[in-house]
């Protein structure tokens, strides 16, 4: 087997996602194909993992994904998350809740010869995205692109890219 071939490493699957959110959240998560996050909007979070100093992947989380998976984390009714969306931007506790969604994800992330990345940085809550992590985002392959729809919540858009 050539040296490429073990170091290979794929995305997660669609399942991998639907059973962290679900083991996290306590309910049901029904990931769907999706349109890309890029990153662009900087009322959304984008979550950069790392293994050292190199960045092994990144999840990004539109403002719905990002209020509707911060507000079912927190257990904070709907109306927290639709009136973050409202606002065009995630309160507080919700930016707080996602962030700590985000490090609980990691697992999602593998690395070669291993193991998974580490969270190293989440930008969001109006705060935009390294310029070099936004470039990333915008890649069409090796990326996963999802709707998810979270039971009680409603749907938001979340992609994870390996880097």
């Amino acid at each position: 087997m050539s040296e490429a071939a073990t170091t290979a490493v794929e995305l997660p699957t669609t399942a991998a996602v639907r059973g962290v959110l679900e083991g996290l959240l306590g309910r049901d998560v029904v990931p769907g194909p999706g349109p890309r996050v890029t990153g662009d909007d900087a009322a959304g979070t984008v979550a950069v993992y790392t293994r050292g100093a190199e960045t092994v992947g990144l999840l990004a989380l539109d403002l719905a994904g990002s209020a509707i998976l911060g507000a079912a984390l927190g257990l904070v009714p709907r109306g927290g998350a639709e009136a973050s969306v409202e606002d065009g931007q995630l309160s507080p506790l919700l930016a707080e809740n996602v962030a700590e969604l985000c490090n609980v994800m990691a697992p999602l992330v593998p690395v070669a010869g291993g193991g998974h990345g580490r969270l190293g940085s989440v930008h969001g809550s109006g705060e935009p995205c390294p310029t070099d992590v936004a470039d990333a985002l915008r890649r069409g392959a090796g990326r996963l692109d999802l709707v998810l729809d979270v039971a009680g919540y409603g749907r938001g858009g979340m992609s994870l890219l390996l880097t």
